[in-house]
This record gives structure tokens, C-alpha cells and sequence, in this order.
């Protein structure tokens, strides 16, 4: 029975959480009030911060394939409400940091993120869906390759 094995933290996740942080410190210099960018980067927090909990967490650990479906639809759907509020956040403290008489994000802008939340959580869940399938499809389809070997 083919199955899912989770690798624990090493240095190129480390890498990457330093180049976020990187982006995220050089994010919060310019005066800017677009949302995309902010958007993108609360997704990457909160994909990021998935990643490193659950390879603490379940590093070392296999678990059967016909999990993976189901565990990639949950933790999308956590990925998407913290998406959400971590954009929400980002932009509260754009704004707490430039402390300006305009915002440059107002606060019925970041109310409107907050209000997104389970709209994000349901793209997150179908998100996760369609890539565990798709990583399930992947681990059937090499299997009998891995066997001529």
C-alpha cells in the first residue's frame, strides 16, 4: 500500500521562512495601498506556518495515501482562514506603522478581508482537495516504475 511520509523541518524550509521574512520586512517600507500584494503575502504566512507545524509535528511519520485527500482538504481549509486573518492583520499593522491621518488601508477594507474568511476557507478546502487527489493520482501512477528498478 503506497503512502504519504512527511519529512521534518530542514535548512531549505529555513530558507525559505528567511526570504518571506525578507519580502514581508521589504513590503512594509513603501507607502502602498494595494491589495494583492498584501493577500499574497497573508497566504504565504499561513501556508508557511502549516508547513513548519505539521513537519515539527508528524516529521519521520508515513501515513496510508488515502488519507492524503482528506488531510490536504482540512489543512487547506486552515491555510484559507488564516490567509484571511493574517491579511487582515498585515494590513492592520501597514497601517499601525505608518501611522498616518489617512490609512493606507482603511478600516472598512480590512473588516471586508476579515469578512472573506470562510469564503477563503472554502477555496482553501477545494484547493487542498484537487491537490491531494492529484498527488494521490501522481503516487499510483509511479509506483509500478519504482518496481523495474
Amino acid at each position: 500500500m503506497p503512502s504519504f511520509y512527511v519529512t521534518p523541518p530542514n535548512g531549505r524550509l529555513r530558507t525559505i521562512s528567511l526570504a518571506y521574512g525578507l519580502l514581508l520586512f521589504a513590503w512594509l517600507s513603501p507607502e502602498d495601498n494595494a491589495v494583492w500584494p498584501v493577500a499574497l503575502l497573508g497566504v504565504g504566512l499561513a501556508l508557511l506556518s502549516i508547513v513548519w507545524v505539521v513537519r515539527r509535528r508528524l516529521g519521520n511519520s508515513a501515513f496510508p495515501a488515502r488519507y492524503m485527500p482528506v488531510g490536504a482538504a482540512l489543512l487547506g481549509g486552515i491555510v484559507g482562514i488564516g490567509a484571511a486573518l493574517s491579511t487582515a492583520g498585515f494590513m492592520f499593522f501597514k497601517n499601525a506603522l505608518h501611522a498616518h491621518a489617512f490609512w493606507d488601508y482603511p478600516p472598512a477594507m480590512v473588516v471586508a478581508m476579515l469578512t472573506r474568511a470562510p469564503s477563503w476557507a472554502l477555496a482553501g478546502v477545494l484547493v487542498g482537495i484537487g491537490t491531494g487527489f492529484l498527488w494521490l493520482r501522481y503516487d499510483t501512477m509511479r509506483l509500478p516504475a519504482q518496481d523495474n528498478l
